[in-house]
């Protein structure tokens, strides 16, 4: 199965710990918000704009493959392939495209977590199950100016949010072990802004809503 992994970056980071922990013959696209810069394992790159989180979205645009693979770049998975594969049985509904397999360690599966799920640690999906969540999102919530910079941020919650039918059957979850990397907990990371919990808790309940609407 062809795959393309797909990893956004503030920029201060050096990425190759996690381009070594790919597998082998994966295409590799890397979202550099830092030196705004989009670049393919094949060598291609392109100009490309500081979008924050969103950006592990847009580089889809510039991947090859169907089979998106995501994940954070401080955090070095143990077994991508193991995430792959669990997405694969979700391919085997009727429904597909619109599944996202994600990667949660038994610690984050709590309360904040019922109808929402982690893509950092390790998500894969079919590359049109993104868009398809942002343009239902989209149809009840257009945004403006601070609001998409809000969406930019905290996208991860309204694509699991959207991809999770009512049955809670668009998300199947794996435990994969996964390893931070060292500057996993500075306190550049985004969920240590004071501001992250707020703005999570925020679009969960207007994802919910456009969802459920």
């Amino acid at each position: 199965m062809n795959v393309s992994a797909v990893i956004v970056t503030r920029g201060n980071v050096d990425p190759q710990e996690i381009i070594d922990s790919i597998p082998q013959g994966w295409e590799i696209v890397i979202w550099d918000n830092g030196e705004k810069l989009v670049s393919r394992s094949d060598g291609y790159s392109e100009v490309a704009t500081d979008c924050s989180v969103y950006g592990r979205y847009a580089a889809i645009e510039y991947a090859s493959h169907d089979l998106i693979y995501v994940q954070d770049d401080d955090v070095i998975v143990s077994d991508p392939q193991a995430i792959v594969d669990a997405w694969d049985r979700i391919r085997l509904s009727p429904a597909w495209t619109a599944g996202v397999a994600c990667n949660m360690p038994q610690e984050f599966r709590h309360a904040g977590y019922t109808d929402s799920a982690l893509v950092g640690f390790g998500a894969a999906f079919h590359r049109s199950a993104p868009a398809r969540a942002f343009e239902r999102f989209r149809e009840r919530w257009p945004g403006g100016a601070g609001f998409d910079v809000m969406f930019n941020r905290t996208c991860d919650v309204v694509f699991t949010v959207m991809t999770n039918g009512p049955r809670g059957d668009g998300i199947e979850l794996v435990d994969v072990p996964k390893v931070n990397r060292e500057f996993a907990e500075d306190v550049d990371r985004m969920y240590r802004q004071p501001d992250h919990v707020g703005e999570r808790a925020r679009m969960l309940d207007l994802a919910r809503e456009a969802r459920d609407s």
